[in-house]
């Protein structure tokens, strides 16, 4: 159960074509929060165009404390700039409440997984 397959699964729940969302496991520091507030990010969503597709790359550094729920987090974000038409966008602050907004929904998607995989 790794994240090969769990990207496999939140691509299909929410109709991302699996071509265009990577996953990169990273050693490096990760880079420190925006703002205010101390700490780091355990993951990062990275976005560009080819060729008029958009690609997107998740980033899990691996000091995450849970890197497979890092992934699920970051994929939510993908799924929500998606639909906002916001993808791109600069690295800001976190908003708490956006944030638990994604965790909700991250914790959610990763339970189903692991559920789904339980019954393979």
């Amino acid at each position: 159960m790794g994240f090969l397959d769990l990207v496999d699964f939140l691509c299909q729940k929410y109709v991302v074509d699996r071509s265009h969302a990577f996953v990169e496991y990273n050693p490096n520091l990760p880079p420190s929060l925006e703002g205010a507030r101390a700490g780091y990010y355990d993951g990062l969503l990275s976005y560009r165009e080819t060729r008029g597709e958009s690609q997107f790359l998740i980033t899990v550094f691996t000091v995450s404390r849970d890197p497979l729920l890092t992934l699920a987090h970051e994929f939510v974000h993908i799924v929500r700039d998606m639909k906002a038409g916001t993808m791109g966008k600069r690295l800001s602050p976190p908003n708490d409440e956006v944030e638990k907004e994604i965790d909700a929904q991250a914790l959610k998607d990763l339970s189903d997984f692991r559920a789904l995989r339980v019954h393979q």
